[in-house]
C-alpha cells in the first residue's frame, strides 16, 4: 500500500475568449464578442461636415443615430477599392459606434494563453492592440476597443449619437432625394 494516495492530475481548463474575426484592408483583426452588439450589412453613411478626422458620419439604426468610423482609416491602412460588406455595431464606454470593415469572417474561441502580448515590440500609441493570435499560418490582431479611441474622440462620438441632426431623416430613400 503506497504511503501517499495517488490522485489524477486535473487538467487545467484554459480560459477561453470568444472573438469576432474580421478583415480590414487585407489584415485580419478580432474583437471580443462581448463588445459586439450586432453585425449589419454595410449601408449608406450620412457624412457630417466638421466631424473629427476618422469619423465617416452617422447611420440611422432603427431610429438611433450611430456614429460610424472606417476601421481601415483608423488603423491607417490603405483603403482598398470596392464597397465594404459589414458594419460592426460595438459598444465602448456605454456608447454605440459603427465600425466599417471589409467583411466579417467568423466567431471563434481562443485560449487566452495562446494570445501573444505585444507590449514589448509595439508603439505606445498602439495600446489598442491587445495581442496577436495565430491560426495556422495566419496572424490575427486582437483589438482592445476601450483603448482604440481617445477621451476626446469618445466625447465627440457621444455628441454625435445624441444629435438628431435637427430632425433630418437619415433613411437611404431620403438621402437619395437630397
Amino acid at each position: 500500500m503506497p504511503l501517499f494516495k495517488e490522485t489524477k492530475k486535473e487538467e487545467k481548463v484554459k480560459a477561453e475568449k470568444r472573438i469576432v474575426r474580421f478583415n480590414a484592408s487585407g489584415i485580419e483583426y478580432a474583437v471580443s464578442i462581448e463588445r459586439i452588439k450586432e453585425i449589419i450589412y454595410a449601408k449608406a453613411v450620412h457624412p457630417l461636415p466638421g466631424a473629427m478626422e476618422g469619423i465617416e458620419g452617422v447611420i440611422n439604426l432603427r431610429g438611433a443615430v450611430v456614429p460610424v468610423i472606417d476601421s481601415r482609416k483608423k488603423f491607417k491602412a490603405a483603403v482598398p477599392p470596392g464597397v465594404p460588406e459589414h458594419i460592426l455595431i460595438v459598444e465602448v464606454r456605454q456608447q454605440k459606434i459603427g465600425l466599417i470593415v471589409d467583411c466579417v469572417n467568423e466567431v471563434m474561441a481562443v485560449r487566452e494563453d495562446q494570445i501573444q502580448k505585444t507590449e514589448s515590440f509595439m508603439d505606445q500609441n498602439a495600446a489598442y492592440v491587445e495581442g496577436i493570435y495565430r491560426v495556422g499560418e495566419r496572424l490575427i490582431v486582437l483589438l482592445d476597443l476601450e483603448q482604440l479611441w481617445t477621451a476626446a474622440e469618445t466625447s465627440e462620438l457621444e455628441t454625435l449619437s445624441q444629435t438628431t441632426l435637427n430632425g433630418a431623416d437619415l433613411s437611404p430613400q431620403n438621402k437619395r432625394k437630397q
